[in-house]
């Protein structure tokens, strides 16, 4: 490691904070120091700082100063740009979990270092819900921070809608409560940035109250659904692109209480030469009965049954949020995300991803083009009420590209691959409309030297300035900072 503190410093830190301080010798450093990619396993931190009260992120944050040590904010680990690593000084929140409900006001607060999984126990026994994800070891924080998308975004919003109070300790150790209503503007431009400015920006957030929504004898349809074409299976007289944008089509056309995911996959020259094609996978909840939902997707059976899939479930919401529940594992992985803006995404549109598809060069992990339904209650939000300015999209639009440990070690191999989905990226944004999704975080904005805001402009747009004004008020030090983080005004 690069050099820093003396041991006497680093014990001065461990003996004021209530969870002490890992070191790379200690038998938990791994497990809380590495991140869910693991491109970034081998960026580790000097030290990490256990904190479970906004005191002990205080300290934190001054001694880190006084130090000159950088300092990283982790909660769940889950950026997918690896941001939440550093050489210096890790301050995890994860002792921030505490979770509870307001029966009188339907409010649930979470501490900043809750998972998803600490969320989802307390609000199933209440038999209330927010929008949320699948994955449970994802952090309530940065999930919020970035905006939150889930397949209740189109019905109730996105997750950072909901957000009704939060608290924060800023780069000088103050404590803030921060509301749309707070007596001091700093307080009410902060609340504004973090629904949707992205984590790790502002300071270190310690605790969220969302406004539930009541789910109890709430009836939901839970489908998980595919198509795939083997040499082995008859192939169906429509083509995949023909099914597809049925199936968009259909989506699009569908009630806000349907939300969906729909992902193509890819397949290299060789597998298609043997007879495969792009297999096409659907998942998603429906507010209503089976029979409702199988109504909706008639034209799509209509073209092909689907092969494959766990099928269609009628639930309960939280028993059908066991249908879609995902564990997630550590892996290596980069995303490069759009939106959908107010336009349908036509056939044309999906027969030029279809086709970057059939040419991936391979990995030892699923490489896709992936969609995840947005509009509906997000577009009733203005673009300026929040920070999350992408405010008039239909589909949110993934370009995933994963790989294996062997892979990682075979430059030729992973060049091939970078450069396949960098050139799918680069005909797939226009075809959307262009932004990008902050918590999808993407290093691959940031490569154009001559363009050094543009992950910014992608991420804010045009709420870029208003937040760039907020960092300067708050933190004009900048002890936040990371490749992407909001650039100076």
């Amino acid at each position: 490691p690069p050099a820093g503190p003396a041991e006497g410093e680093w014990d001065r830190l461990a003996r004021n904070l209530s969870g002490g301080v890992l070191r790379a010798w200690d038998a938990d450093y791994q497990a809380i120091a590495l991140p869910n990619n693991l491109e970034f396993a081998g960026n580790l931190p000097q030290g990490v700082a256990r904190c479970g009260s906004a005191a002990d992120v205080a300290f934190a944050i001054g001694w880190a100063r006084q130090n000159d040590v950088p300092l990283i904010v982790r909660g769940g680990g889950h950026s997918y740009a690896g941001y939440s690593t550093t050489t210096g000084l890790m301050l995890d929140t994860g002792g921030l979990s505490q979770a509870s409900y307001d029966a009188a006001t339907g409010v649930a607060r979470a501490g900043a270092g809750a998972r998803n999984r600490d969320l989802y126990r307390l609000l199933r026994s209440q038999d209330r819900a927010v929008t949320h994800g699948r994955c449970p070891s994802v952090g309530a924080a940065g999930f919020l921070l970035g905006g939150g998308i889930g397949f209740n975004m189109r019905a109730h919003g996105l997750g950072c809608d909901q957000l009704v109070e939060s608290e924060i300790v800023l780069a000088d150790g103050s404590l803030r409560r921060l509301s749309p209503k707070a007596a001091d503007p700093k307080d009410r431009d902060l609340f504004w940035a973090s629904q949707g400015g992205g984590g790790g920006n502002f300071g270190v957030s310690t605790s969220f109250s969302l406004q539930t929504f009541d789910v109890k004898g709430k009836v939901v349809t839970v489908f998980d659904l595919s198509w795939s074409r083997t040499p082995d299976a008859p192939h169906p007289k429509v083509s995949v692109a023909e099914l597809g944008a049925k199936l968009m089509a259909v989506l699009d056309d569908a009630p806000n209480a349907l939300g969906s995911r729909v992902s193509f996959g890819a397949v290299t020259p060789v597998q298609v030469k043997a007879g495969y094609d792009v297999p096409i996978s659907l998942l998603g909840q429906f507010v209503g009965p089976r029979d409702a939902l199988m109504k909706l997707l008639q034209p799509v059976f209509d073209l092909a049954k689907p092969t494959g899939g766990a099928g269609v479930e009628e639930l309960l919401y939280w028993p059908a949020q066991d249908f879609l529940h995902e564990d997630g594992f550590a892996t290596f992985y980069q995303e490069r995300s759009a939106f959908v803006t107010n336009r349908r995404f036509g056939a044309d549109d999906l027969a030029a991803g279809l086709e970057h598809l059939r040419k991936w060069p391979g990995t030892y992990g699923y490489c896709d083009l992936r969609f995840f339904q947005t509009g509906g209650q997000i577009n009733v939000v203005g673009k300026a009420d929040t920070a999350f300015v992408h405010r008039d999209s239909r589909w949110l639009m993934v370009n995933g590209l994963y790989w294996g440990e062997a892979d990682s070690h075979n430059e030729a191999r992973m060049k091939a691959n970078h450069d396949w989905l960098d050139a799918f990226y680069k005909t797939m944004r226009p075809r959307a409309g262009g932004g990008a999704y902050q918590n999808f975080a993407d290093p691959g904005l940031s490569r154009d030297p001559s363009k050094p805001d543009y992950f910014a402009t992608s991420y804010y747009g045009d709420n870029l300035p208003r937040l760039k004004a907020i960092k300067a008020a708050v933190d004009p030090d900048r002890v936040f900072k990371f490749a992407q983080a909001i650039p100076g005004a």
